[in-house]
């Protein structure tokens, strides 16, 4: 692992585990005792009641997986060992969850009356940031979902005005702009971006333009698909459809009960469902497109727009 990986992830791995003192009045708070705690024994934490804890307004993870929180239910009610969520203050005696939000939502339909937190100030781009960090641990992330949390927290720490998606890509396009014109980047928000995109993801800001932002463009159907859990390139792929078959493909590519088929199967699936017009070689795509753009002024948004598939597209055939 590289020095860079191993710093990001030996930041992710201490995210709310640091017994740092805070200054919010925890002294009406009861203590909850090392022995039923399954985290490092410098770890903090009070029983705070379930009904004082708020959800989260920037918690971006949309689908709940119902076998995993049955599970995690039955590890709480066996074990009775636990690993506490992390709340911030928002008033006297009223607190919002910042990390923990399926282990609140066990606790809960447990019909437990309180739960083991680790009480911290943050600010609103720290707790974006913490949620961040947090979920790029699991195993089921979902990279549509890490992307908008990373808007969010662009939008945020940059003080971004206007729809934050909209924002963010005027931003990345500007610095991209700057970099063809052959200059470095210099205004901070600028490097700001870079850096925050890098420090989350892990990948540079264009590649995040190119091969993240690109979600957007999906109709809004197919965005909430993959919003809950469908593969991007799926969506991709059943978006070139025509409208009605794009309703039969999603009935077949969503299995009952949860997930997706593979991208052969849909191969195989579509090869069988297309008009032999629908079916032209993207050679041959390509070229109708080509002279279509040869004979089109472009100008604005649209010439803008144009240019971000075509970036896609080499990165895609590279």
């Amino acid at each position: 692992m590289s020095s860079k990986r191993g710093k990001l992830a030996g930041r992710r791995g201490s995210v709310g585990q640091s017994a740092t003192p805070i200054t919010v009045d925890t002294a009406h708070l009861e203590r909850v005792p090392q022995t039923v705690l399954d985290a490092p024994e410098d770890v903090v934490a009070f029983w705070i009641p379930v009904d004082d804890v708020r959800p989260s307004p920037f918690q971006y993870r949309y689908h709940v997986d119902e076998g995993r929180l049955q599970a995690l239910m039955g590890s709480i009610a066996a074990r009775e060992l636990y690993q506490p969520i992390t709340v911030r203050p928002l008033q006297a005696g009223v607190y919002e969850v910042v990390l923990g939000h399926r282990r609140l939502e066990a606790f809960k339909r447990l019909g437990r009356g309180a739960i083991p937190a680790i009480v911290r100030e943050y600010g609103d781009a720290e707790a974006i940031r913490a949620l961040l960090d947090e979920n790029l641990k699991r195993a089921d992330v979902n990279l549509f979902e890490q992307t908008e949390g990373v808007v969010r927290l662009l939008s945020l720490e940059l003080g971004l005005v206007g729809e934050p998606v909209a924002a963010v890509r005027r931003l990345l396009e500007e610095m991209r702009a700057v970099k063809r014109s052959g200059l470095a980047l210099q205004e901070p928000g600028h490097i700001g971006a870079a850096r925050i995109i890098e420090d989350v993801t892990g990948m540079s800001w264009e590649s995040f333009l190119t091969n993240r932002l690109s979600v957007y463009r999906l109709p809004a159907p197919l965005q909430e698909k993959v919003r809950r859990g469908m593969p991007y390139s799926l969506a991709v792929a059943t978006g070139r459809l025509t409208p009605a078959l794009q309703g039969q493909a999603l009935a077949f590519l969503e299995h009952e009960g949860g997930g997706w088929r593979s991208r052969e199967e849909f191969k195989a699936w579509l090869a069988g469902h297309q008009t032999p017009a629908a079916r032209r070689p993207d050679s041959l795509r390509l070229q109708q497109l080509a002279r279509s753009l040869d004979h089109k002024e472009l100008r604005g948004e649209q010439a803008v727009r144009v240019t971000a598939l075509l970036d896609e597209l080499e990165q895609l055939l590279a």
